[in-house]
């Protein structure tokens, strides 16, 4: 496929550049969902808004955490994808109706494929919508999930970690985000749930006298 170029400073430059959809953030036909569950084997039902468009695909990542929260944080990796591609004429009419004044307000749909982290035992951490100054956001998800993340940072710092390293390790390791209560006004609850099988040691809260052994992450995590 010839790429094409566009003259920078033109009017139709112009109008690509006004009108361009970014591929930085989640949006209605794709773009930079980051799901860490969608791996080898998995469906996706992406609604189509222009005739003869085309499909793009990139940033592979090797281990990631629900939220991927340090931006840049999951364990990106080179690879091969293998698609097969098919088209249901008349499929956003028939299945994603819109939560909005357009048909543009829809989004994807996904089906989990059979290969993904799966864990046996986590440690949970839960925040809620009240930030580190003590104000209240009412059902503010984001403030709920920033304290989760926040919580845990603090609790595993405990255990030899720096807290850039808890960052960055929550960012690439597969924890599970949750949005666990978003109905009970006026505080979001959000949780975080660590696999506790990717330590050399247990992190798990003791009796006092029995407390962490400090230890250090891998240094491919340094």
């Amino acid at each position: 496929m010839q790429c094409l170029q566009i003259q920078e400073g033109t009017a139709e430059w112009q109008k690509i550049a006004n009108e361009a959809a970014r591929t930085i953030p989640g949006r209605e036909n794709g773009g930079n969902c980051d799901i860490k569950n969608l791996s080898r084997g998995s469906k996706v039902y992406l609604p189509v808004f222009v005739d003869g468009a085309n499909l793009s695909t990139g940033d592979m990542h090797f281990s990631q955490g629900d939220g991927e929260v340090s931006f840049c944080g999951a364990i990106e990796m080179s690879g091969f994808l293998e698609l097969k591609c098919e088209i249901i004429r008349g499929g956003m009419k028939e299945y994603l109706t819109p939560v909005g004044p357009t048909p543009l307000h829809v989004n994807p749909i996904f089906e989990i494929g059979p290969v993904e982290p799966r864990f046996s035992e986590w440690l949970v951490f839960e925040g809620i919508s009240v930030d580190e100054s003590g104000k209240q956001h009412f059902l503010d998800a984001s403030v709920a999930y920033k304290r989760a993340v926040l919580n845990a940072i603090e609790y595993l710092s405990r255990f030899g970690y720096s807290k850039e390293q808890v960052y960055l390790l929550l960012s690439c390791c597969p924890c599970e985000g949750r949005i666990s209560g978003i109905v009970d006004a006026p505080n979001a609850v959000a949780t975080l749930a660590i696999p506790t099988a990717i330590f050399d040691q247990d992190i798990k809260p003791k009796r006092l006298g029995h407390g962490p052994k400090l230890r250090r992450l891998p240094d491919v995590l340094r």
